[in-house]
């Protein structure tokens, strides 16, 4: 059991850090490239035509 202790810690640990990378990569990413804008590579389209 005193063993048990330390390793759930650890793991705990190691989830939350994983957990946060991830989180900070997704704002890195949507602050990168915001809603709406294309990213390099995208297919580009053209806006469409004004109505007269």
């Amino acid at each position: 059991m005193a063993r048990l202790i330390p390793l759930i810690l650890i793991g705990l640990a190691v989830f939350f850090w994983l957990r946060a990378r991830r989180k900070t990569a997704a704002y890195m990413a949507s602050y990168e490239y915001p809603a709406g804008a294309h990213r390099e590579g995208d297919e580009r389209r053209d806006p469409p035509a004004p109505a007269a």
